[in-house]
């Protein structure tokens, strides 16, 4: 079987696999790598030299298939780029007679993802442990949980809202779901049906929407959204759902707002202070 017929192969299974076929003989010292973009990296990969075997760079990107990077002989100085790689001369390879490092120039946000290092020799395929490379800069963007300010009611279907910007980014985290319960523990919810995704490609912002069908006592308590990426987490500052709560602070604000109307004509001085504190004794004329 040729290497380019076994790499696609390869690249139809799950990457599950690669701590299985790992072998002493290749080493990526690097889990994880983290630059800026715009800026250039180096991917190694320390390899026990051998003038049968062939070296090869995989990329996998979560939750889709792993892309064949490039292909070399041991004792070659040539290497064979394929699929998108093939156009771009950001990628560059260092070989010594030990290391077959992968370079990277001119980081951009397609290129986060895992580099595996490997090695074809005879009828296998060994691979390295992997390194991710993730980048900083101004794609990482606080997350946003808005609050819920309509009533809620037990029995009701309550939305809540996780803000995300940097939409260009989704293929390379992940939003999950917990919540505090009145009782002060945590749970994480199951949000495969429930986690509703829309994006909007011109200002690169994803809304995360978790509903919660006939709200209930049990359903009581502060709900918050977690982005991981690149072994980070970015936890949100939470949506409380409490009907005792969420309406004593409507009311508050429909009474502050007639006040203020009833109070209109009055210059602001200490009137304006006995009219707020009189309230209950004025009548409101609304408009």
């Amino acid at each position: 079987m040729s290497i380019l017929a076994y790499c696609n192969y390869i690249s139809q299974l799950s990457f599950y696999f690669l701590g299985v076929f790992t072998a002493n003989i290749i080493t990526q010292s690097q889990l994880s790598v983290t630059a800026q973009l715009g800026d250039s990296v180096t991917l190694q990969g320390f390899i026990s030299h051998s003038p049968h075997n062939n070296y090869i760079w995989f990329k996998q990107t979560f939750g889709k298939a792993p892309q064949y990077v490039l292909s070399s002989k041991a004792d070659s100085n040539d290497s064979i780029f394929y699929n998108e790689f093939q156009k771009s001369n950001r990628f560059q390879i260092q070989k010594t007679k030990n290391s077959f490092n992968l370079s990277i120039s001119r980081l951009e946000p397609s290129d986060m993802g895992t580099y595996y290092c490997g090695v074809v020799r005879r009828s296998d395929v060994l691979f390295g442990n992997g390194t991710e490379l993730c980048l900083s800069g101004k794609y990482i963007s606080p997350v946003f949980q808005p609050p819920v300010l309509t009533p809620v009611q037990y029995g009701d279907s309550v939305t809540v809202k996780c803000i995300i910007t940097g939409v260009r980014y989704r293929d390379h985290h992940h939003v999950y779901w917990f919540w505090k319960t009145k009782e002060g523990t945590h749970q994480s919810l199951k949000t495969s049906s429930e986690n509703i995704i829309q994006c909007n490609n011109s200002s690169e912002e994803c809304v995360y929407s978790l509903q919660k069908q006939n709200f209930s006592s049990w359903d009581v308590g502060t709900y918050y959204c977690a982005l991981t990426m690149c072994g980070q987490i970015f936890l949100g500052n939470g949506a409380e759902l409490n009907p005792s709560v969420i309406l004593p602070i409507l009311v508050s604000i429909i009474v502050i707002e007639r006040v203020v109307k009833s109070c209109q004509g009055f210059p602001f001085s200490s009137m304006t202070w006995w009219c707020l504190s009189d309230y209950n004794n004025l009548t409101v004329n609304d408009e």
